[in-house]
C-alpha cells in the first residue's frame, strides 16, 4: 500500500497537484510520456469547494494548460448544498423525502391519536410544521444508520430494564416508520435515501478499479464513513492507488498511538480518526509517507506544529509537558499568532473583521473558518462598512433572503395574516406599485388593538382611498392561495398555488440567486402530494420544509473567504481567523439526539457523539498551521458567560507565559475596534425645561389633563405645544384604556335605559354588554376578555345599583362641561351624577384600573373630580350653581379581584365642597403660573411613583441621561 500523508501547515491540494505531475503519485514514479496522461487519472475529495481548488492547483503546477485528472468527490461533507443534485439519478431529493417523511409522521401521529384514552396526553404533535421538525430528527437517525450502516433488526432488544422497556416500547413503534414505512415509500417510489445512494456509489467506484488506466488517489478524506473506508482500502491495494491523508502527526510515537487508544478522551482527539482508519488498512503509523511539498517549512511551521501537537495530547500523556516545553520553541510557535478575547459576540465580529482587513491590505489571502454561523453573519456585515465582499461559502438561509421573507409573508397574508404581517408585505421592496403616501394609510389604519386575521382584508377594502384599490388588486394576484383557504390539501398544491401568486415576481427578478432557489424549492415540492395540512398551516410547514436550504452567490474573486471547518481543510491561506472559539460552538455540544442513550448507541453500532468533536479537532488543528493565525471568542453570549473551548484552554495552559505576546496582538485588535466606536464627548443632557410664547401655550384644559401637568408639565407642552402625539402599536393587546371605553359605554346604557331598575336587572346588563361587544367583531381577543369580565361582573353591578334605588337617581351620564377660569377653558366629561332627594349631588368617575388615593385627589395630583365639582359650581351643566356637593365618589370596575368598588372620597377636616374650592384656587394659581413667560414646561416635576407617568414622552425630553 502506497499511504502519505501532508503535514499539517504545508500546502494540501498544492501538494498533491505537484506530485502528480512530477511523477511521485504514479506507480513507479514516473508520469507516462504522453500529454494526455494525467487526464487518466482519478483523485476524490472530501468537498466540490476542494475539488474546483485542486483543479486551479494542477494549472499552476503545470505552468499554463494542461489536462487535467477526473476528480471525484466523496459526498461525505457536512457542508454540502441542502438539496443539490442527488449522486445518482435514482436518489430521492432532500426536500420530496422531507415532505414525504412528515406525511408518515403525521399519519402515525394521527394513529396515537385515535387509540389513545380520554385522559391521556397527546404524544406527539401530527399536522402542520411540527410534523416536519419531528421528520427532520428522525431523517436525521436514519441517515447515521444508513451511514454507519447498523442493523436496525437489532433496535427492539437494546433496552433491558423494564421501565425504560415501557417507554422504549413507543419509541420502537414510531421508528416502524424508518424500519417499514419509509423503505417501503422508497421502493414505491423506484427511490434510495441519498445515505444509500452514497454507498452505492462508493461500492459501484471500488468495483470499477479494475478498469482504471492510471492512478487513483483518495486525498483528504479521514475516512469517517464506512463505505469509504471501503473505497479507501480497495484503492489502498491497487497497485494504481494511492492514499494521502491530511495532518497527519508523523513525529507521534509508538507510546502517542497506544495512549490514545487507552485514553478516555480518545474519541475527542485530533489524530484518533487517523488511527481508525489505519487500523482499517491494517497498516502501522510509521508506514505513512511523506509526501513532500513543493517548499521546505520554516521553524516557525515546525514549532507550531510541535506545539499544538504537544498542547492537543490525551489528559493521560499531559504530565510529559515539561518535556514537551523544553523541546518546543513557543516563541516561534506562536510568532504571528493573535488570540482575541472579546467581551462579547459584536466586538468579537469585529475584531475578525479588522483582523481580515488588516490582511488584504497587505495583499495576503484570509478566510475566516468558524461552524458559527451568527457569527459568520456579523464578520460579512462588519465588513461592508469598508465595502469589501466577502466570499462566504455557507450562503445565507433561504428564508432570510428578500425572496425568502416575501414568499412567507405572501402565504401568511393570502391566507388571512395579521395588520403586522400585511404591513411587512405591504413595505417589502418586491411589492410593486405602493407608494410611501398608501403605507402610511395602511399603517395608520392597522394601528390600536389587534383585528381577527380573517377581518384585516376586510377592514382593508372598507378603507377609502387608495388603500381599497390596492387591496382588490393583491387578493386577485393571491387568488391561487386564497381560494385554498379552509380546505385541507397537500404541499404539492399549496406550493403551486404559492408558485403562481408569485409569478410576477419569479419572472421579473429571474436573475437573483434567491429567487431562483426559491423557484427550484416551489417546483420540487410541488410534486409532493403525499403530506396534506390545513391552509391555516401552510405558511409554517412552508418555512420549515425549506429551513436549511441556503442561497449561494458563487465565488468571488476577492481573497476574503468565510468557510467551515470541514471546507477549509484542504484550503490554504496567509492568514487563517478561527472564530466562535466557545464549548459547545466549537466543537459543538455533544449531542446524541432524542432517540437513544450512549450506551444505546455503542450497542446499536452507532458513532458516540464524541466522535465528532475528533473531527473537529483534526479540522482545528490543520487550519492552526496558517502563517498567520488569529484565534476569536467572545466572553459573554446572549449576557451570559461563556466557556472557552477545550483547544483555546489546552493551547494557553501549555505555553504559559509565551502566549502574552499573542494575548497582547488579541488586545491591540479589542482596543481598535473600541476606537472606532468612540465618538466625541457630549456634554451631559439637562433636565428640559422649554419655554414657548404665550401665543403658544395652550388656552383650554381638560380635567385630566390637569395632573399631567403637575406631575409631568413637559408631556403637556409636547403634546399640546409641539403636537406630538404618541402612535398606537401594532397588533396591539386590548389595553385597559380600551377596556375603559367599553365598560362606560355599557353602563351608560344599563342606567339611561333604566335597566337597573328592572326585575331581571343582572340579564340586563349582560344583554346590553353583549350588545356592545358584538360591535368588537374585529378584536376577538378583546371580545374574548371583556366578555367573560362583563358576564362575571353583571350580579355586583347590579346589586350595587339596586341598594342606591330610593336613595340616589342618575341625573347626567356621560356629560360634557366647559366653563372660563382663570383666563382659560377647563372642559370634562362626566361620567355621572346622581342627586339625592335632598337635591345635592354625587359626581361619580368609572375607573377601570385603581382609582387614585384620596391623598393623592385631595393634594391635586388627581384633581379630576375637585375640578368636576368646580365645573358645577361654574354652571357648566345645568344645575343650580350653588347645588350641593354631597359626595366625590370612584366606582372600580373590574379592575381587580372585587368586581365593583364603591369608594367615596372622604376627609374628616373637609368637604367635597371645600376641597373644590380649594381646587379652583390653586387651578387658577397654576394657569397664572404657566401664563408667566419665564416658566418652563419642566420634565417629570412631581412623580412620587413610576406608574404615575405614562412616559411616552421621556424619550424626547432624554429623561434617562440626565436622571443618571
Amino acid at each position: 500500500m502506497r499511504v502519505f500523508s501532508v503535514d499539517p501547515g504545508d500546502p494540501f491540494l498544492k501538494t498533491v497537484a505537484v506530485r502528480l505531475v512530477d511523477g511521485t503519485l504514479w506507480p513507479g514514479g514516473v508520469v507516462p510520456d504522453d500529454p494526455l496522461a494525467i487526464s487518466r487519472a482519478t483523485v476524490y475529495l472530501p468537498t466540490r469547494r476542494a475539488a474546483r481548488t485542486l483543479a486551479v492547483a494542477f494549472l499552476e503546477a503545470a505552468g499554463g494548460p494542461t489536462a487535467l485528472p477526473r476528480i471525484k468527490t466523496l459526498g461525505e461533507s457536512d457542508d454540502e448544498e441542502f438539496g443539490d443534485a442527488a449522486p445518482r439519478p435514482d436518489a430521492i431529493g432532500a426536500l420530496e423525502a422531507r415532505a414525504a417523511l412528515a406525511a408518515l409522521v403525521s399519519a402515525f401521529g394521527q394513529q396515537l391519536e385515535a387509540g389513545k384514552g380520554p385522559d391521556q396526553k397527546p404524544f406527539m404533535s401530527s399536522a402542520g410544521p411540527d410534523a416536519v421538525r419531528l421528520a427532520d430528527e428522525l431523517m436525521a437517525l436514519m441517515e447515521q444508520v444508513e451511514t454507519q450502516e447498523a442493523d436496525w433488526a437489532d433496535l427492539p432488544g437494546l433496552v433491558e430494564n423494564a421501565d425504560l422497556a415501557r417507554h422504549w416500547e413507543l419509541t420502537t413503534q414510531f421508528l416502524t416508520i424508518a424500519t417499514e414505512g419509509w423503505p417501503q415509500y422508497l421502493a414505491s417510489m423506484g427511490k434510495v435515501s441519498a445515505a444509500e445512494a452514497r454507498r452505492r456509489d462508493a461500492e459501484a467506484a471500488a468495483k470499477g478499479l479494475s478498469a482504471a488506466a492510471g492512478p487513483m488517489v483518495v486525498a483528504g478524506s479521514t475516512g469517517s464513513v464506512p463505505a469509504t473506508r471501503r473505497l479507501i482500502r480497495a484503492i489502498a491495494e491497487h497497485p494504481l492507488g494511492a492514499i494521502v491523508l491530511p495532518g497527519f502527526d508523523r513525529a507521534a510515537g509508538e507510546d502517542d498511538w497506544t495512549g490514545l487508544a487507552n485514553a478516555d478522551d480518545g474519541l475527542g482527539h485530533p489524530q484518533f480518526g487517523m488511527k481508525q482508519l489505519l487500523d482499517h488498512l491494517d497498516l502501522s503509523p510509521g508506514a505513512v509517507a511523506q509526501l513532500l511539498p513543493p517548499h521546505t517549512a520554516t521553524p516557525r511551521v515546525m514549532a507550531r506544529r510541535a506545539t499544538l501537537a504537544a498542547a492537543l495530547r490525551p489528559a493521560e500523556l499531559t504530565h510529559r509537558w515539561l518535556e514537551d516545553r523544553a523541546n518546543c520553541d513557543l516563541r516561534a510557535a506562536l510568532d504571528g499568532v493573535a488570540l482575541v478575547e472579546a467581551e462579547d459576540e459584536r466586538t468579537e465580529a469585529m475584531a475578525v473583521a479588522l483582523a481580515m482587513r488588516e490582511a488584504l491590505e497587505e495583499g495576503a489571502s484570509v478566510a475566516l473558518v468558524t461552524p458559527h454561523r451568527p457569527l459568520a453573519r456579523r464578520v460579512r456585515h462588519a465588513l461592508q462598512r469598508w465595502d469589501i465582499v466577502i466570499d462566504d461559502s455557507a450562503g445565507e438561509p433561504l428564508v432570510l433572503t428578500p425572496a425568502g421573507v416575501f414568499a412567507r409573508l405572501t402565504a401568511t397574508v393570502a391566507l388571512k395574516g395579521t395588520a403586522a404581517e400585511w404591513l411587512a408585505l405591504l413595505k417589502h421592496p418586491f411589492t410593486e406599485g405602493v407608494d410611501p403616501v398608501t403605507i402610511a394609510a395602511a399603517e395608520t389604519l392597522f394601528r390600536g388593538p389587534r383585528l381577527a386575521p380573517d377581518a384585516v382584508l376586510d377592514v382593508f377594502l372598507a378603507s377609502d382611498g387608495s388603500l381599497a384599490g390596492l387591496g382588490e388588486t393583491l387578493v386577485a394576484q393571491w387568488m391561487p392561495l386564497r381560494a385554498l383557504w379552509g380546505q385541507r390539501e397537500s404541499v404539492g398544491t399549496f406550493a403551486q398555488a404559492l408558485a403562481k401568486s408569485l409569478a410576477g415576481v419569479l419572472e421579473t427578478r429571474s436573475d437573483r440567486a434567491d429567487v431562483k432557489t426559491l423557484r427550484d424549492a416551489l417546483e420540487r415540492l410541488g410534486t409532493s402530494h403525499d403530506y396534506a395540512v390545513p391552509a391555516a398551516d401552510w405558511p409554517a410547514t412552508f418555512e420549515a420544509l425549506v429551513d436549511g436550504l441556503v442561497v449561494r452567490q458563487g465565488e468571488t474573486d476577492g481573497g476574503a473567504r468565510i468557510l467551515g471547518p470541514l471546507e477549509a481543510r484542504l484550503q490554504a491561506f496567509d492568514h487563517v481567523v478561527l472564530g466562535g472559539l466557545n464549548e459547545g460552538v466549537w466543537p459543538t455540544v455533544p449531542d446524541g439526539g432524542p432517540w437513544m442513550s450512549r450506551a444505546m448507541m455503542a450497542a446499536f453500532g452507532l458513532d458516540l457523539p464524541e466522535r465528532r468533536i475528533g473531527l473537529s479537532a483534526h479540522d482545528f488543528l490543520i487550519a492552526a498551521h496558517a502563517p498567520r493565525l488569529t484565534l476569536a471568542r467572545a466572553m459573554r453570549s446572549g449576557g451570559e458567560p461563556t466557556v472557552a473551548s477545550r483547544w483555546w484552554q489546552r493551547l494557553l495552559a501549555f505555553t504559559g507565559d509565551a502566549g502574552e505576546p499573542a494575548l497582547a496582538r488579541g488586545r491591540r485588535l479589542i482596543a481598535l475596534c473600541a476606537a472606532l466606536d468612540e465618538r466625541p464627548s457630549a456634554p451631559r443632557a439637562v433636565r428640559p425645561a422649554p419655554t414657548p410664547p404665550l401665543t403658544a401655550r395652550p388656552t383650554r384644559f381638560s380635567v385630566t389633563e390637569i395632573g399631567r401637568l403637575v406631575r409631568d408639565p413637559y408631556a403637556v407642552y409636547a403634546r399640546r405645544v409641539l403636537g406630538l402625539k404618541p402612535l398606537d402599536p401594532l397588533d396591539a393587546d386590548p389595553d385597559r384604556g380600551d377596556r375603559g371605553q367599553v365598560i362606560h359605554k355599557v353602563l351608560q346604557r344599563y342606567l339611561a335605559d333604566g335597566a337597573y331598575r328592572a326585575d331581571d336587572a343582572v340579564g340586563a346588563f349582560r344583554r346590553i354588554a353583549a350588545a356592545e361587544m358584538a360591535k368588537l367583531k374585529h378584536f376577538p381577543d378583546a371580545q374574548a376578555l371583556w366578555s367573560a369580565r362583563l358576564h362575571h361582573i353583571a350580579e355586583h353591578v347590579a346589586a350595587a345599583e339596586s341598594a342606591r334605588i330610593g336613595l340616589y337617581s342618575p341625573v347626567a351620564l356621560e356629560e360634557e362641561a366647559a366653563a372660563e377660569i382663570a383666563g382659560v377653558t377647563l372642559t370634562g366629561r362626566i361620567d355621572r351624577i346622581d342627586q339625592a332627594s335632598d337635591g345635592a349631588l354625587e359626581i361619580i368617575d368609572y375607573k377601570s384600573g385603581t382609582p387614585p388615593s384620596a391623598s393623592a385627589v385631595f393634594s391635586l395630583l388627581d384633581p379630576q373630580l375637585p375640578l368636576e365639582a368646580v365645573l358645577i359650581g361654574e354652571g357648566a351643566l345645568d344645575f343650580d350653581p350653588d347645588t350641593p356637593i354631597a359626595s366625590l365618589i370612584y366606582v372600580a370596575v373590574a379592575s381587580g379581584r372585587v368586581p365593583v368598588t364603591w369608594k367615596r372620597l372622604e376627609k374628616a377636616d373637609d368637604t367635597p365642597a371645600g376641597v373644590a374650592e380649594r381646587a379652583r384656587e390653586q387651578f387658577a394659581a397654576l394657569m397664572a403660573h404657566y401664563r408667566d413667560p419665564a416658566t418652563g414646561y419642566i420634565s417629570r416635576a412631581r412623580v412620587p411613583f413610576e406608574r404615575d407617568v405614562d412616559g411616552d414622552y421621556d424619550h424626547l425630553a432624554r429623561t434617562a441621561e440626565w436622571q443618571s
